[in-house]
């Protein structure tokens, strides 16, 4: 049994990639599926691309029997089409590996991150070392990674903001009984806990297509993680209590001084336009915090499937309405 390679997948989501999927299937076949002491499968999840990637993505699979396709029925986001390919990996998989389609996390990192595996490593990291990508997006990413690690990942972890990482199936197994629907991949890995080390790399420039990994969709990644793993916003909403009744017994002691000491009336007006306005501010955003999880109880509580799967090039094909 010691001389049987380990069995690793690799999960690659495709959304509107189609001028990406042909180098990608060419450097990936090259370097991981060719790889010597390793049976490596590629499993491409198509999050419900608009143009002719899943036509692609059906011509790959049929030229290599090492590479499948799963087509969501939608657009459901790219941490979705990861946890749809992690609960689709094969039951004798022995590690699940993430990989861009773009080929900016170059594939041949994955050879180091199995290396690492089979050092004893339960989760590995790809620690991007240098990017080339815009200076914003730089220092949003540093703003984001320090944030989440301060306020909202386990102590100790080790993790890294994007999704460029190897799992043993032992934490695959874990990662596939999360059922919320906002999810971030790389936070709900990192929460799970585990032997984790890191492997820094340089992460390449984008060469075809544009990049689906906006600055929104950044904000709403920080956001989503921090409502879902973060008790920061109730501490938020403590300080603002707190803070909005500083200022209103400021103002209060500020109006009696001048009544009392200068003997003059304050413009009732002023004063009330000033408490109502910290107040209702507060309220408001109060609310608008509280508001956000009785959302996200609610559509836990639905019990809605994360995703459907409406084609699957592994299964046989459905016959044809007569």
């Amino acid at each position: 049994m010691n001389n049987v390679p380990p069995k690793v997948l690799v999960v690659t989501p495709v959304f509107n990639e189609e001028e990406n999927l042909p180098d990608y299937a060419e450097t990936v076949g090259r370097v991981l599926l060719d790889a010597p002491g390793l049976d490596v499968r590629v499993l491409l999840v198509d999050d419900g691309s608009s143009d002719s990637s899943w036509q692609v993505i059906e011509q790959l699979a049929a030229q290599d029997d090492r590479i499948r396709g799963l087509r969501l029925s939608r657009n459901f986001g790219s941490h979705v089409a990861l946890s749809a390919g992690f609960a689709h990996a094969d039951p004798d998989c022995d590690a699940v590996a993430t990989l861009a389609c773009d080929l900016q996390d170059p594939p041949e990192v994955v050879l180091e991150f199995v290396e690492r595996w089979r050092d004893g490593a339960d989760i590995v990291w790809g620690e991007r070392r240098t990017r080339q990508d815009s200076a914003w997006k730089v220092w949003t990413s540093r703003v984001f990674n320090r944030a989440l690690e301060r306020h909202a990942m386990p102590r100790g972890s080790l993790f890294t903001t994007g999704s460029f990482l190897l799992v043993d199936r032992a934490v695959l197994e874990c990662f596939n009984q999360f059922r919320e629907h906002n999810r971030i991949t790389f936070a709900l890995v990192a929460w799970t806990g585990f032997d984790q080390v890191r492997v820094p790399y340089d992460r390449a420039a984008r060469t075809k297509g544009a990049s689906g990994w906006t600055f929104a969709k950044m904000m709403k990644a920080m956001y989503d993680a921090f409502i879902g793993l973060s008790t920061l916003p109730l501490r938020v909403m403590k300080v603002a209590a707190v803070g909005a009744f500083l200022v209103s017994l400021l103002l209060a002691l500020y109006v009696l001084g001048v009544v009392s000491l200068q003997g003059s009336q304050v413009p009732g007006w002023a004063s009330q336009v000033i408490l109502v306005s910290v107040f209702f501010g507060v309220q408001f955003s109060l609310m608008a915090i509280v508001g956000e999880y009785l959302h996200r109880i609610y559509i836990e509580s639905m019990r809605r499937p994360l995703y459907f799967v409406s084609r699957d090039t592994s299964a046989p094909p459905h016959p044809r309405r007569g």
